[in-house]
């Protein structure tokens, strides 16, 4: 089934298990970014989305998963038209994705080195920390419109790409830092770290 219809419908049923999937319904938070020596206040709204990729993995490059193996009932359909298959971990840790929204204007963002970003909440409180990856886009749409795209959201298997996708993690941006310059039609830089 494509994911379009899955969020429509709000839940997704496998071997006789509902997996509710409301809390990944488009989801609008107001935000405030206090004015600043430069600037008024910013009044704005955000429209968070959420991908098929927070509760399912997709088949390596070049490859397809076999439903007859996974089960055809965990087929999901994502916006590009590939064939993904649903996930339980990725599941159970997309229950932190409302709060992370809730909360993001007070968070971290970091640069990734595409056009993308990051934020990381780390969870584990019974045990060993865990970086749960969260990465998305930002775009505006009007404005005081602000749409957040969440592509991606998983707590990354060990060992890898650790170092590929670490690399950038010093580089990053307040979250209200971001917000303002998006609806302000600013870019963004990278910090220059005493580059010239």
């Amino acid at each position: 089934m494509d994911w379009k219809t899955i969020k429509e419908q709000g839940y997704m049923e496998i071997d006789g298990t509902r997996y509710d999937l409301s809390h990944l319904q488009d989801a609008w938070y107001d935000f405030v970014i206090e004015a600043s020596g430069r600037y008024a206040e910013l009044k704005g709204t955000l429209l968070v989305q959420y991908s098929s990729h927070c509760v399912s993995w997709g088949p390596k490059r070049g490859e397809r998963i076999d439903f007859n193996i996974q089960g055809e009932q965990r087929r999901i359909i994502d916006d590009k038209g590939v064939h993904r298959c649903f996930c339980n971990r990725r599941y159970q840790l997309s229950a932190h994705l409302p709060h992370i929204f809730e909360t993001f204007a007070d968070r971290w963002c970091l640069f990734t080195g595409y056009e993308n970003w990051l934020t990381i909440e780390v969870l584990g409180p019974a045990g060993e920390p865990q970086e749960y990856e969260v990465y998305f886009r930002v775009t505006k749409q009007s404005r005081s419109l602000l749409r957040i795209y969440v592509e991606s959201a998983y707590v990354r298997d060990k060992g890898y790409g650790d170092q590929k996708h670490t690399k950038h993690r010093r580089d990053k941006v307040r979250a209200k830092v971001l917000l303002a310059k998006k609806l302000r039609g600013e870019p963004v830089r990278r910090p220059s770290r005493g580059r010239k």
